[in-house]
């Protein structure tokens, strides 16, 4: 542990409060940790700081709520409220965005949200990535300046109702083609959706959003294409499920500029994501990076959707897309729904670096759906582990381990055992994990074969997507038009 963590935990200690660590890799979001530690969003909590007048607040949450602004407003008695900026952030706290603690001795007053005392324990952060600390919530009011205070609900869904069906939208950027992460974490997630037949699921190639920073746009072209086929061959079935690109349903960009008249330009610039962006391409902070919360929302709003599969990090986008719903509802008398997030039944797949998430962004990271056995076993070798077996475990062989109990569990405490008694070889290791991912990966890829030489269907796919989806986006933005006396 870091001595910042360390630290903490002797304050923790100091005030009475019951605790104990939790290590784990790098992992950044709170989704990650929560199906790190195989629990739900109930079990964790958010440490949140609000800007108010002259002073600042801290508001600790359970991860399933949302704070009522209203209640907030009137508990504080402040003229002006808002989330305090990235910077304003670490500045009162020395911390790191998202690694928020329920400790923070340079903030006068804490609101404890009362729903927190339901759990006996719950889980938050330690100013680390790589350790979470579980609480006693009983203690919670032992925090200084602290009060127990009804503030949050939990948001009740709002669906548009089809054919008994709740609308599902989810978009995925056209980056490449999809990875093991994508494969267990998302898709199959997906099926199990399109199993229940509870659902009507748009599953959108957001080809348009991945035009807002430098891209090429031969491998844009490629790469839209090579998604759709993944989807095909993972087996998401387009007579149940519309499959799209962005781009071939212009209302999406329509109903983004309409959308843009009742938000402001400081709100989009104070989000951190395009903060993030503009940090990662300085020569390309251009107005359609700005929008593109806007014409994230669209996407979600112009089928009316109620539910979207994604992490915790696009959570501030989301919170757009509500604020415009809400907007647009009092407004000009719309029923859009307010999206919330949900989780799909997936895994959390590790990063083959030990650290975080397997994903495109980080080199090295991540196993393609389509790779070979050779270049699979070449990169499960390429997880950092130690030289001898046995004692604590590294960030890479945390990895390794997740790895052999999702795709060899029969043998997992076999190879576990091996490990204790420092008998274990690694390299053996990886390779019967390599063979069980290509063993998993096979059936995937003969079907991929002789989908993507069959040019006549994929084009079929999407054509007919486009035309189911364009259908109900006619609709909204019809209405949309004649509410804002366009029409």
């Amino acid at each position: 542990m870091s001595t910042i963590v360390e630290d903490y935990l002797t304050q923790l200690t100091k005030l009475g409060i019951d605790h104990y660590i939790v290590e784990h890799s790098f992992l950044k979001t709170v989704d990650e940790v929560l199906a790190y530690c195989k629990l739900i969003h109930s079990d964790g909590a958010s440490t949140l700081v609000f800007k108010t007048d002259d002073s600042f607040l801290e508001v600790i949450r359970r991860d399933d709520c949302k704070i009522d602004m209203n209640k907030l407003r009137d508990l504080t008695g402040a003229k002006q409220i808002r989330m305090a900026t990235p910077e304003e952030f670490t500045e009162i706290t020395g911390l790191e965005p998202g690694s928020a603690r329920v400790y923070l001795p340079r903030i006068a007053k804490v609101f404890v949200d009362k729903l927190i005392l339901e759990k006996e324990y719950i889980q938050t952060g330690s100013g680390s990535f790589t350790t979470s600390v579980r609480c006693k919530t009983e203690d919670l009011h032992k925090l200084p300046n602290s009060r127990i205070v009804e503030i949050a609900f939990i948001p009740k869904l709002k669906t548009i109702q089809t054919s008994n069906s709740k609308r599902v939208f989810s978009g995925i950027r056209a980056t490449g083609r999809l990875h093991l992460g994508n494969y267990l974490g998302a898709v199959k997630g997906f099926l199990e959706l399109e199993k229940t037949g509870e659902y009507e699921t748009v599953y959108c190639v957001v080809d348009v959003h991945s035009i807002t920073t430098p891209y090429k746009p031969e491998e844009l072209r490629t790469n839209k294409r090579e998604i759709i086929i993944d989807y095909l061959a993972a087996g998401l079935d387009p007579k149940k499920s519309m499959i799209i690109y962005q781009s071939d349903v212009p209302e999406h960009l329509e109903l983004a500029f309409y959308f843009s008249t009742v938000e402001t330009i400081a709100r989009m610039m104070h989000l951190p994501t395009y903060k993030e962006k503009v940090k990662q391409h300085p020569n390309a902070n251009t107005m359609a990076l700005l929008n593109y919360p806007i014409l994230m929302a669209a996407d979600i709003l112009i089928y009316k959707a109620g539910l979207v599969p994604v992490g915790i990090d696009q959570e501030p986008h989301l919170e757009v897309a509500r604020e415009i719903a809400r907007k647009m509802n009092e407004k000009y008398g719309m029923d859009f729904p307010e999206p919330v997030r949900f989780a799909t039944k997936g895994e959390y797949i590790p990063s083959l670096t030990g650290e975080g998430k397997m994903g495109k962004t980080v080199a090295g990271s991540y196993i393609n759906l389509t790779d070979s056995f050779h270049e699979i076993q070449k990169k499960v070798r390429s997880i950092p582990t130690a030289s001898l077996a046995g004692g604590e475990f590294t960030p890479g062989l945390k990895a390794l381990f997740t790895f052999a109990r999702l795709f060899i569990p029969e043998r997992y405490e076999e190879f576990k055992k091996r490990y204790d008694e420092k008998t274990l070889l690694f390299s053996q290791l990886k390779d019967v994990i390599a063979e069980a991912i290509f063993a998993e990966l096979k059936p995937f890829q003969e079907r991929r074969a002789k989908i993507s030489l069959d040019k006549k269907y994929v084009d079929e796919v999407i054509r007919d997507g486009a035309e189911r989806a364009r259908k109900i986006a006619r609709e909204t933005v019809l209405e949309v038009k004649k509410k804002m006396g366009l029409l």
